[in-house]
Formats: structure tokens, sequence, C-alpha cells
């Protein structure tokens, strides 16, 4: 079924969203830590600021709606804030240097550089090609291509 192809490729691209989000959300003890030995505030209302601002500017060259990812980041910053918050009341100690098993960190930097190395290099360059050749269609035109696409291999 025709469906079912599209969802497949959906919950595909929901998971990848999922994990950005952990991968984003694991890096919020680290600013925590961070804000605390500088004795900076948790509240960083330019950075806020600043974010939603290229959200907008994103999604207009994009042609999605800003107040969708908007609303996403309105509650991915709350969250990002909660936890940021949960650390300072645990306690004031350092959350970077607690002890994991060497082997471990090694495998998982291993692997956090094969991301960065997607994140940075592989996908805007595809994505920059995509967008090139697709400069003068509207989103349900390229959406069409792209399932056509699955659906002929």
């Amino acid at each position: 079924m025709e469906l079912d192809l599209v969802r497949k490729e959906l919950n595909k691209y929901d998971n990848i969203i999922k994990n950005m989000i952990v991968f984003r959300m694991s890096l919020i003890p680290i600013v925590a830590d961070i804000k605390i030995k500088n004795d900076l505030p948790l509240f960083q209302g330019k950075r806020e600021e600043e974010i939603y601002k290229n959200i907008e500017i994103f999604c207009n060259e994009k042609g999605i709606s800003p107040d969708l990812v908007k609303n996403i980041y309105k509650l991915i910053i709350a969250n990002a804030l909660k936890i940021e918050h949960d650390i300072v009341d645990d306690s004031k100690k350092s959350v970077i240097n607690q002890e994991i098993d060497v082997k471990k960190i090694e495998e998982i930097n291993i692997e956090f550089e094969r991301l960065d190395n997607i994140v940075q290099n592989e996908i805007p360059e595809i994505i920059s090609k995509i967008t090139e050749n697709c400069e003068n269609l509207n989103l349900n035109q390229i959406s069409t291509l792209y399932y056509n696409n699955k659906v002929n291999k």
C-alpha cells in the first residue's frame, strides 16, 4: 500500500528527529555546568531571541510554518531550563567529570566524530544539492519527486 510506504519514511525521519533531540538535550548538563562555574544566569534571553530569529529565517527560506518550529523549540528550551535548574538544585558540583568506562568513552567519541562529520558535511551538502535542483518547485512537487523515487526503487 502506498500509504504504508510513506509512513515508513515518516517513521524513519521521526526517529532521526527524536535522536537529534536526545543529542541536543545531552549537551544541557554541560551548559549548566559552564553556567555554574562562570556564575552566569540560567536563562539567557538573547540566546533564545537568536534561536527564534534563526528559526524565522530558516522557515521562510524553506516554506514551512515558523510557528510550528518555534513551538517545538519553546518546549525544548523550557525542558532545557528545567534540566539546568534541577542540576543547580541537586548540587553545585561539576557534572562533566563523572566516572564512565574509558573504553565506552572511546567508542562513543568515535561515533560522535562520525555523527559530527555527517551533520556538518554530508547532510548540508546533500540538502544544498537538492535545494539547488528543486529551486523552482513547491513543497508538494518536491514530496512527489521524493515519493516517486522511493516507489520506483
